[in-house]
């Protein structure tokens, strides 16, 4: 089986790494620095505590792709459409997809790219960032839920079950789930709780969780979220909150993807977190305000480069 990581930033080194770990063969289609570190020196890895060093095969070139059994789609939402663009030529039509984004629209938007492909909706509960070009740190978390979105699910029944055994063998806590719309509303909870308010105030998630006037922001963020996914006709756990900030309490120091976007200057996943939560509920006549507030707070610092 050979693996293909398209958008193989901090997520997709990681999983990437675990997979060449048990004995996979794994190719990444990444891009800038980035790219030209992972071609020269390789990737290194840093995971519980262990140091990895790989050598691998990267490419800005979609081509590189093109033998892969499995492709892991693992770029931000932000750029999701223009690298779905970017790899429709070179995508075999039997080539099984697993999407890995925040939010709750990928494996749709995937989905409208490869109507034919067989296609995985994934969900990554992680902890990792990119230190620096060629340098991944996974510092908290990293189980992985995924579950049948397209096309019959048998004929790859061997090759899915491969895949998360390798997961497994390497450390991570990886399954197959029945609903996956759950799944996805699932991560977006902590999501809309925690990525907006870590980026503006640069403080880790457990820290925020562990005052109780910044928790009261993070609960309020929540239960709208879990109102506007019951409207979408997603019920979620009724302890679903505590299950996230107790989650939160024991895990290490989470950086998360939307302060390190804004402290490199990048754009954020605003819309596909908060924005989307105050999107939807006004399309479905509900008030989401403290998610509307977080999406312009983040918004406006952005756009002031904070």
């Amino acid at each position: 089986m050979k693996i293909g990581v398209a958008g193989a930033g901090a997520v997709g080194c990681h999983y990437g790494s675990l997979l060449q770990q048990g004995g996979l063969d794994v190719v990444y289609l990444a891009r800038g620095e980035h790219l030209v570190t992972l071609r020269q020196k390789g990737l290194t890895h840093i995971s519980n505590g262990r140091a990895y060093h790989h050598d691998l095969q990267a490419s800005d070139d979609a081509g590189i792709l093109a033998d892969c059994d499995v492709i892991l789609l693992t770029s931000k939402t932000t750029v999701l459409e223009h690298m779905c663009v970017q790899i429709t030529p070179s995508i075999r039509p039997d080539a099984l997809l697993i999407t890995m984004q925040n939010g709750v629209t990928a494996p749709d938007q995937v989905a409208s790219h490869f109507p034919s492909n067989p296609l995985i909706a994934g969900s990554a509960f992680i902890g990792v960032r990119l230190e620096k070009p060629g340098f991944v740190i996974h510092s908290a978390a990293g189980h992985l839920r995924m579950g049948w979105w397209q096309g019959k699910r048998e004929p790859w029944l061997s090759l899915f079950d491969e895949l998360l055994s390798a997961w497994n063998d390497s450390g991570v806590d990886a399954q197959e789930v029945g609903d996956m719309k759950a799944m996805l509303w699932h991560k977006l909870l902590w999501n809309c709780g925690f990525n907006a308010i870590t980026a503006l105030t640069r403080r880790f998630a457990k820290d925020i969780v562990a005052e109780e006037e910044s928790a009261r922001w993070v609960r309020s963020a929540m239960q709208e979220t879990i109102d506007v996914a019951a409207a979408c006709g997603v019920t979620l756990a009724d302890d679903a909150i505590e299950q996230h900030i107790s989650l939160t309490m024991e895990t290490g120091e989470v950086k998360t993807s939307m302060w390190q976007d804004m402290e490199h200057d990048r754009p954020t996943e605003i819309e596909a977190m908060n924005g989307f939560v105050a999107q939807k509920a006004r399309e479905l006549g509900l008030e989401a305000p403290v998610n509307d507030m977080l999406a312009s707070l983040i918004r406006a610092a952005s756009e002031r480069g904070i």
